[in-house]
């Protein structure tokens, strides 16, 4: 049962956060730093909330906002916001953009928008993940595009302190073993660097539908063998706590600023 479960954190598996794809596919990876804002809805609050955001989205747009930002919504009611950022001295620059934005619409019209948004979440927090493209598996040829793979899944993969190395080679491993196999799916992985309990690693994977996602491992397991089981106990050996969550990214929620 735990090879299986294993399966199915690291198959069925295709893009990142978009904003990772979205990015382009020809490029060769590099390591990306992100800033999330992770904001937890009140679930009677949602449609309001994303309504407010769906003007948010063309401000950005009309007075040229820099900086593009993705939005995924998780079946327990976590929205969140992931900015690309060039480093850490960049997301002050991100938050001055914000006060910017706000100076063009306007400040009395922007606080009075900002006060719509009272009452439709519980909390929020910020913090900073990086991808490691070291540590993802890209495949040769992708089973689905990038526009097809809105379902999202995520892994919250908790380790002890002094693990890391550990870890890594087992990543590796596993990378081998999909490319050895010509696995078809993918995944993204990405360690948290600040307002995240650590250390953590974060996988993020893709389908076009919970069905698709779940429909893959069994066909995965039998292409892998029996090397899966031995990287699967490995893993639960590391392991110290670990998060998943199901969602959808949302492109009426996200914002990519227009080419000149």
């Amino acid at each position: 049962m735990r090879g299986k479960v294993l399966i199915l954190l690291m198959v069925g598996l295709v893009a990142v956060l978009w904003a990772v794809t979205a990015l382009g596919q020809a490029e060769e990876p590099k390591a990306q730093l992100y800033y999330v804002e992770d904001v937890v809805m009140k679930p009677s609050m949602v449609a309001e909330y994303e309504a407010i955001m769906k003007e948010v989205v063309p401000l950005c747009t009309q007075h040229e906002f820099p900086y593009p930002f993705y939005a995924y919504s998780t079946d327990d009611f976590h929205y969140y916001f992931v900015y690309p950022v060039e480093n850490y001295a960049d997301i002050d620059n991100l938050n001055k953009a914000w006060d910017e934005l706000g100076k063009k619409m306007g400040v009395k019209q922007w606080q009075a928008m900002m006060d719509r948004f009272v009452g439709t979440f519980e909390s929020y927090q910020y913090s900073v993940i990086r991808y490691l493209p070291e540590l993802s598996y890209t495949p040769e040829k992708p089973r689905l595009k990038p526009e097809e793979a809105n379902f999202v899944y995520w892994e919250f993969f908790s380790i002890p302190f002094g693990k890391e190395e550990k870890f890594a080679e087992t990543c590796q491993q596993w990378i081998e073993l999909y490319k050895s196999k010509k696995i078809s799916d993918g995944w993204e992985t990405y360690v948290g660097e600040i307002g995240i309990e650590m250390p953590i690693y974060i996988f993020i994977m893709r389908a076009k539908s919970a069905a698709d996602y779940y429909s893959q491992p069994e066909k995965i397991m039998k292409q892998l063998g029996e090397k899966y089981k031995e990287l699967a106990a490995i893993n639960y050996a590391i392991c110290k706590k670990l998060e998943l969550k199901t969602g959808r990214f949302r492109p009426g929620l996200s914002y990519t600023p227009e080419e000149k």
